[in-house]
């Protein structure tokens, strides 16, 4: 007799409906943001009672986690298939897994916004997000830190690659004609443009000093 692998029965049945309410949580949070949204609200879209709903969590913050969880999972697996591991190419697939999935960004967008209080249950969630983020747009290129060409080190420039990436985001809510890829895209070759620039500056600078030496 064959095996059955996964969850069975109730237990089973128990996760789906967690997946189909963390689901519904994300398009109702996406539409009136966490602060403004209800149990009661969420219940009525499930066709449950509030009691229904609090069977599978514990409360409104419990439902919050899960539903952030959902769109870090969306990014992770996207990611994960992908063969490339430079920043670059990465940023840019990030922009377009936000461009092809709409809810989760919008959601995303907004609760970005509400969390800046540091009462909100999201506030640790971003924190801890954007520092994430910044360690994994971190790409330091041919300069080390301590000697970044005008002042410009590679974790300022992964700072900025994060602004563009979540500012072109929130404009595409407004401007239609934004191609956000093309755009995450724009702003890394420029980057490359500018690290070319400072090398040959650079080299050149040091050339200079090289010749001057000589002729002592």
């Amino acid at each position: 007799m064959a095996e059955r692998n996964g969850p069975r029965g109730p237990y089973r049945k128990g996760l789906q409906r967690r997946r189909e309410i963390i689901a519904a949580a994300a398009e109702l949070f996406a539409e009136a943001g966490y602060t403004h949204s209800s149990m009661r609200e969420l219940a009525r879209r499930m066709g449950l009672t509030q009691t229904g709903v609090l069977h599978h969590f514990a409360d409104k913050e419990e439902l919050l986690v899960e539903v952030l969880n959902l769109r870090d999972s969306s990014v992770a697996e996207y990611l994960s298939e992908l063969q490339a591991t430079d920043v670059p190419t990465r940023s840019k697939e990030v922009a377009r897994h936000s461009a092809e999935h709409e809810g989760l960004t919008s959601l995303y967008i907004i609760l970005a916004a509400e969390a800046i209080y540091r009462d909100h249950p999201a506030h640790k969630y971003f924190v801890e997000h954007y520092r994430s983020a910044q360690t994994q747009t971190l790409d330091p290129g041919p300069e080390a830190s301590e000697n970044a060409p005008m002042g410009v080190s590679p974790e300022m420039i992964a700072t900025l690659g994060i602004a563009v990436q979540d500012g072109l985001q929130l404009q595409r809510r407004y401007r239609d004609d934004i191609d956000v890829v093309a755009a995450v895209d724009a702003y890394w070759r420029l980057v490359a443009a500018a690290r070319a620039h400072w090398s040959q500056q650079s080299a050149s600078e040091g050339s200079d000093r090289q010749d001057g030496d000589d002729s002592d």
